[in-house]
């Protein structure tokens, strides 16, 4: 039996209330730490500056003018069967949304040099690069139909088959996921929230003003357990970038997460 503490808690919560200096992040190096969490550019180098025209501690990320261009912002890894119910909490915005692509929740593969962003949509088109097994909400505005869509992948392939105990208004899977219905809005914040179970059932939820939802976060979608490996380790992501060369500005109000610690060897 393992000598146990009171401090039996997970936990990250990056609040962006302690402002300072702009700050570049180079592209393809090992991640910045920041307090309790990682970033990382993607594609080009990107600037961090903290907004202060507005309230509640926001970090803003631009990046050099590329295509994909963007940060990752991300922490260390749990396991579902050991840390569970492990989860993870974001609020971000971007300036633009017709050139805006996202992704976050838990990835088991995270290259710390060059992020991969586990989906990308191109008119009705759905690319699932390899990240691993990977869960959560995603969006690509060069979609045909623009919305955060959650979804599970293995190794590159995505799980358009996976059964599903829920689903918002008894959708299916289909080709793309599970749709959140909100309207991609420029400079309008999202709110997500992904929690895996000790088993691997996986819950998702999503809040926008655009819900018709709006006095709290809707549960989207509930994966059933078998889909994701409860023995993995899956780091917490959240994956803001560009579609094309606009570089608009993402913010983020808040990046959280946790579990519950495993005293065993």
């Amino acid at each position: 039996m393992p000598i146990q503490s009171s401090y039996g808690k997970l936990a990250f919560s990056e609040d962006f209330l302690g402002t300072g200096a702009t700050a570049s992040i180079a592209d393809a190096t090992a991640g910045t730490r920041f307090n309790d969490i990682g970033l990382v550019a993607i594609s080009g180098q990107t600037e961090i500056d903290f907004t202060v025209d507005e309230p509640n501690g926001v970090a803003s990320f631009s990046g050099a003018g590329g295509a994909a261009d963007g940060i990752a912002l991300y922490s260390a890894p749990m396991r579902p069967d050991r840390n569970g119910t492990i989860w993870t909490e974001a609020r971000f915005k971007n300036a633009s949304a017709t050139d805006f692509r996202a992704f976050f929740g838990f990835m088991s593969t995270f290259l710390q040099s060059e992020p991969v962003n586990p989906f990308t949509l191109s008119s009705t088109t759905l690319t699932a690069n390899n990240s691993g097994e990977a869960v959560g909400f995603y969006t690509d505005a060069a979609a045909t139909l623009d919305d955060f869509r959650f979804l599970s992948s293995t190794a590159g392939t995505a799980d358009l088959t996976a059964a599903y105990d829920y689903a918002l208004d008894g959708q299916t899977v289909g080709t793309l996921g599970i749709r959140a219905k909100a309207t991609l809005t420029a400079d309008s914040y999202y709110i997500a929230r992904v929690e895996m179970d000790p088993d691997g059932t996986v819950r998702g939820y999503f809040g926008h003003e655009s819900m018709a939802n709006t006095t709290g976060l809707t549960l989207v979608a509930t994966l059933k357990r078998g889909t994701m490996t409860a023995t993995a380790m899956y780091f917490p992501v959240l994956l803001l970038a560009a579609t094309s060369t606009g570089d608009p500005l993402a913010e983020v109000d808040y990046f959280r997460g946790g579990g519950n610690r495993h005293w065993s060897a």
